[in-house]
């Protein structure tokens, strides 16, 4: 209680978990009433707030957040309980204000302030459409930004009603978490809002054009986008309104919860952090992942509904029921991505049935996941926040791939019914409020009547994943003699997992038996195996419901580089392709025999969704894991196969994952001639049109690559596309060329031009680090570790990642490594960084590791 106390009277700069707890428990029924003046080209924002609230005491000061009083911000005229208030005091970003001010029950205080908005580096951001001059502001407040726009109780637990009023230019309109209840020529007023957090509450203002999808349900929904987006919204925006409306039918169902705020609004935005952020009952979206900029391919498709379903199933798990702290953030992203999976099935959106809508789920996650559990840097699932100030660190891909991993795993586990009725008990039980992980394993113990603590405490409490390895033998009658799994702890710290799997026995025939193996010892005996006819091979995790590192035997994986390619079901060629692939990773299968067996098998592959994925695999290991000596040994080869099946494979689909694939490694000076003739014309796609954002990206691999022709084509486009993402692409491009003079230019710009978009800075960061520049990228390594506590304060939630995974990233040498290990050595960076930096390094010192054991061979 005494650090409680204390930090009522000198609050910690952040959100500190003890201030969190001590107003989650003081404060109740609050509410803020909220105006906003939005002038047209100003970087000053002023508004007024009146607060009102419940104490539940009056032993201790009142602490609002208002962290923007450390840089722009301002407050004035403060009132308490009706009287003016004049020894506020300012403190680490909030504002203390005196007990003998407030009395026990209901009390107000108003204010006036003063807060900004930028393109970047604010929650408040400006965007200036320059193709027709329109200005647009809009909010964005995750993880606890709201408290950098005006004061507030800024932690997920305190849930408030807020009331918005928006004073904006004639012509504008605006929206935000409820519908608009009066508007004049120029002031827009809207409902009070169900409880929400302040995270979750937002607006957007500006000319906005609007389209009602409404349809025949009863829930009001809207789009809004800019007006020089018309043409793009109106050939795109009726596909994503009736998967909406599907979705909303099909989350109803599957939660029991009718949808749970009074609208449902969508809103593109142009240069958005992320692809989406679920405001309640305002979903904003970026608008690129919405309106395709190139022809998109089915994977385009399907990433943008599970996008769409992913910020609208938030609306029940995430926005209804919130996480406590931001320790839980799993609860929400890890739901929204299973749900997202789990509609796509049952829909079966753009005609995916639902075992390949899995398959896609495997590949989108399993890879991410078990590719930073496996580092030193990765986390568990619920990870220790203090405060709320470090919450930007605990996204990436523990939450949002190994989350919804396990929850699938846990489906599995518990059985498919009863692990809905456990997540409707749950929706039920904290509706409108907050919840913890444990209150989601208690809900699926009361449904499943299984004791789940044990799973639990293994998956979400302890870091990494088991590596699961099996050894078998056949009598000679040809029949299984013994079939054994081990696990080990791929942090060697020596844990153990409750692991329930299914063991594929695949046969020379195409016929396919599996055993369930379930075990929480090191050693596990499958029992059932024993026996049955001697397999071909063995795969310990059919169908994907187990989590970890699957690794196949010696005799295994000589069966399956000979035979994946013969595997009927879709799930299970992509699983066994990701083996092999963890078989290079890990430098036990070199590079070389998975390139020589993927470019062999692309060819007859005919699932797209698999083929995207292979090329993914085979471009990272042809640029990355081989040295250049070894990419003339290959004599080119993937190259070629891309610039042959872009024009000769039967599905649109398929040639346009080969044109991307030959964009990412073109190197030798037949594969950039062929990008050449698209750019001019002089080569065509079959129902592939090269659009403006293709056309800029083909060239910065020709600047990269130091192409002849590069500077004139450059120049080019540059006359050519004059249009607003025309000059956001030309910056963005030019960060490839391949000279020192504008690597320093641009990094400068990275740490001390705030007029340069967030969005433009983060485009560029591959190109800065492009492919066979990591000698002239070297130097800026050191200097962008040491800018990373300057990228996480400035910066949106996933620019940090972006920034290691480029400067890192783009390096392959064993010098760079040294340099990163000798930088975490001496800076001494705070625990979250120094995660991020450790998980990023993996893949670098996995590079280092594979070409040196396989330097010499093919």
């Amino acid at each position: 209680m005494m650090v409680f106390a204390q930090e009522l009277v000198q609050p910690q700069a952040g959100v500190s978990r003890e201030l969190a707890r001590l107003r989650a428990a003081q404060l109740a029924d609050v509410r803020y009433g909220l105006q906003f003046t939005l002038a047209p080209k100003t970087e000053a924002i002023k508004g007024s707030a009146r607060i009102t609230f419940t104490l539940k005491d009056v032993q201790q000061p009142v602490v609002l957040d208002f962290r923007d009083l450390d840089g722009e911000g301002r407050i004035g005229n403060v009132t308490i309980n009706a009287q003016a208030v004049s020894d506020a005091q300012q403190l680490n970003g909030h504002i203390i204000l005196a007990a003998r001010h407030f009395k026990t029950g209901a009390n107000e205080i108003k204010l006036e302030f003063t807060t900004g908005a930028s393109a970047a580096g604010r929650p408040l951001i400006r965007y200036l459409d320059k193709d027709d001059g329109s200005e647009f502001v809009y909010t964005l407040f995750v993880p606890m930004d709201a408290s950098m726009a005006f004061p507030c109780f800024d932690q997920p637990d305190v849930k408030a009603r807020f009331q918005l009023s928006l004073t904006v230019p004639n012509g504008w309109k605006a929206v935000s978490n409820t519908p608009s209840m009066k508007q004049d020529a120029q002031t827009i007023q809207f409902g009070e809002t169900q409880p929400i957090s302040t995270y979750l509450f937002a607006f957007a203002a500006g000319p906005f054009q609007t389209l009602d999808v409404t349809g025949n349900q009863s829930l009001p929904m809207q789009f809004y986008f800019r007006p020089s987006q018309r043409t793009r919204a109106a050939q795109e925006i009726p596909a994503v309104a009736e998967l909406t409306r599907d979705g909303v039918k099909h989350f109803e169902q599957f939660f029991g919860h009718r949808f749970p705020f009074s609208k449902y609004d969508q809103v593109l935005l142009p240069g958005f952090a992320y692809g989406g952020m679920e405001h309640a009952g305002a979903t904003f979206l970026r608008e690129d992942a919405i309106l395709f900029r190139t022809t998109p391919a089915q994977s385009d498709k399907l990433g943008r509904a599970s996008l769409v379903l992913h910020e609208l199933a938030h609306q029940w798990f995430g926005d209804l029921v919130t996480m406590r702290w931001f320790d839980d953030l799993w609860l929400k992203e890890g739901f929204a991505n299973y749900m997202a999976t789990h509609a796509i099935a049952a829909l079966k959106v753009e005609g995916l049935e639902a075992r390949s809508a899995w398959q896609r789920f495997y590949l989108g996650h399993k890879p991410l996941a078990y590719g930073i559990d496996g580092t030193r840097g990765t986390t568990p699932i619920w990870q220790d926040i203090p405060n709320l100030k470090d919450a930007k660190s605990a996204y990436g891909a523990i939450v949002y791939q190994k989350a919804p991993s396990l929850l699938h795993t846990l489906s599995f586990v518990v059985g498919e019914e009863k692990f809905q009725a456990g997540v409707q008990g749950f929706v039920q039980r904290h509706a409108y409020a907050n919840a913890e992980w444990s209150d989601l394993v208690r809900a699926m113990e009361e449904a499943s009547g299984q004791k789940l603590t044990v799973w639990a405490d293994a998956w979400i409490k302890q870091r990494g994943m088991p590596e699961v390895t099996v050894e078998w033998a056949c009598d000679a009658k040809g029949l299984i003699e013994t079939l054994r799994l081990k696990q080990s702890d791929t942090q060697r710290a020596k844990q153990l997992w409750p692991i329930k799997t299914q063991v594929l026995l695949a046969y020379a025939d195409g016929f396919e038996d599996r055993v369930t193996a379930e075990f929480v010892t090191a050693t596990h005996e499958v029992k059932a195996a024993k026996g049955k006819p001697c397999p071909t091979y063995v795969f310990t995790n059919a169908d994907d419901y187990g989590y970890g590192r699957f690794l196949l035997d010696g005799h295994s994986t000589l069966a399956v580089l000979k035979r994946v390619s013969l595997t009927r079901d879709p799930l299970m060629r992509a699983m066994l392709w990701g083996a092999l692939w963890e078989g290079v990773r890990n430098a036990q299968l070199t590079p070389f025999a998975f390139l020589n067996a993927a470019l062999e098998a692309l060819p007859q592959e005919q699932d797209e969704l698999l083929i995207g994925s292979l090329l993914n695999q085979v471009a990272h290991a042809y640029t990355r894991y081989l040295t250049p000596r070894q990419r003339e040994m290959m004599a080119y080869r993937p190259e070629e196969l891309c610039a042959k099946q872009m024009t000769e494979a039967e599905s649109l689909g398929v040639r346009i994952h080969y044109f991307r694939a030959l964009r990412a490694m073109a190197a030798s000076e037949p594969a950039r001639q062929v990008l050449k003739d698209l750019l001019a014309g002089k080569r065509t796609i079959a129902g592939l049109e090269i659009k403006p954002l293709d056309r800029w990206r083909i060239i910065a691999v020709l600047l990269a690559q130091k192409d002849a022709e590069a500077e004139t084509l450059l120049a080019a486009e540059i006359k050519r596309d004059t249009t607003d993402d025309g000059r956001k692409q030309a910056w963005i491009t030019a960060a490839a060329r391949a000279e020192a003079v504008t690597k320093a230019r641009y990094f400068n710009d990275y740490l001390t031009n705030k007029s340069v978009a967030e969005d433009w800075i983060e485009g560029s960061l591959s190109n800065f680090n492009s492919f066979g520049q990591s000698e002239l990228t070297q130097p800026y390594l050191s200097k962008a570790l040491a800018a990373l506590p300057q990228q996480k304060r400035d910066r949106k939630i996933f620019f940090v990642l972006a920034w290691l995974n480029a400067f890192i990233g783009g390096q392959h040498s064993p010098q760079a490594l040294s340099e990163v290990q000798r930088w975490l050595r001496e800076a001494k960076p705070e625990p979250d960084l120094e995660r991020k930096v450790l998980e990023i390094t993996d893949e670098l010192e996995r590079i280092v590791k594979i070409r040196k054991a396989f330097e010499n061979r093919r």
